[in-house]
This record gives C-alpha cells, structure tokens and sequence, in this order.
C-alpha cells in the first residue's frame, strides 16, 4: 500500500517537480486573504493552485453564508481537514481536478470577486492563466499572485498587468515570497 504522495508527479509540460511540503503558501497570506474577504464582503473567490489547501481553509471560512469557492488543480493533494472544509454547509464549494489553461473557460464570465492565483510559475503558463482569469473576474474583483518577489514568471506577470492598466501593491511575506494584489 502506497502512502504518501508519489515520488514525481509532471504537473504541466514546463514544470517537472517532486511535491514538497513547502509549496503551500505561507499561512500568514491564507489569513491576509480571509480578512480582504471579510473587509471588502467578498462572497465569490476561486483558488488557482490548491495543493494541500491550507490556504484554501482561510478562504473558505471567510465566505459569507450563501457564498461560493472553487478551486482548480492539476493534482489532488489536499490533506482531510481539507476535504472536510470543503463540504462546509451554507456554502457552495466546488474543486475542480484539472489544468487551469483548461478548466478556466468552463467557469461563468465576470463571476469572482477574488481570485487567488499560486499554480504553475513559469512565464509562458502564468500570462497565458492571466489572460483567462481576466474573463471570470468579477467588476471591482481583485486578482492575489503568490511568489511575485522571488519567481520570474509571477514577477514579471505583475509588471506586464501594470503595463495594461492594473494597479498593484506587493508585499513581502514571512518566507520572502511575496504576495501582490491587482486591481484595475
């Protein structure tokens, strides 16, 4: 009997890596996240990049009665504490297994209010997903990326939705990371 995650798992064309505990966002921005939810009275919120949901519990928890999350993933991981958070009662709650590049134009146009992006990083895939999550964010909507500070591909993503209109603020997160919210 297997136990554990497997060994190699190949995510997407561009990225090849062993999963590690350490690819979940730092627990500090799940509870940034839930609070922009509550503050701003967020009711839709879709998570790009799931893994293990630790981030995916704040989220989730933030939502008003009657609100709805969806999160995408290429790969199940998520732990059971997870799992349980994810039949919460009053909510509408709904994980998607499958590439974003795929799953995103299933989902209704200008629909969530905050989207949390933090899957794929590599240049090609992160502009590409931008392009998609453009459609289903709702009017007044927030965009977070996650690693704006120490990978490229979210970096740079940053920079190139500056240069369509999006104004953004990043901020340092306690394993140096960094989170950035957009918003036109």
């Amino acid at each position: 009997m297997q136990r554990g995650r497997p060994k190699k798992v190949v995510t997407t064309a561009t990225f090849t890596e062993v999963a590690r505990h350490d690819w979940n966002s730092e627990d500090e921005c799940g509870l940034f996240l839930a609070a922009l939810i509550k503050m701003a009275k967020y009711s839709t919120v879709l998570e790009i990049g799931v893994f293990e949901g630790e981030t995916s519990r704040h989220l989730i928890s933030a939502l008003p009665q009657g609100g709805q999350y969806v999160g995408i993933d290429i790969n199940d991981y998520r732990n059971n504490a997870t799992k349980a958070s994810m039949t919460s009662k009053g909510k509408a709650i709904d994980f998607i297994l499958g590439n974003s590049l795929e799953e995103l134009s299933k989902l209704p146009s200008n629909h969530f209010d905050l989207i949390f992006v933090d899957g794929d990083h590599s240049w090609e895939h992160v502009v590409n997903e931008f392009k998609l999550v453009e459609k289903v964010l709702a009017r007044g909507g927030v965009i977070a990326y996650h690693d704006t500070i120490h990978l490229e591909g979210p970096r740079k993503l940053v920079e190139y939705a500056a240069h369509y209109g999006y104004k953004n603020i990043t901020l340092n997160t306690t394993e140096g990371r960094g989170i950035s919210i957009l918003h036109r």
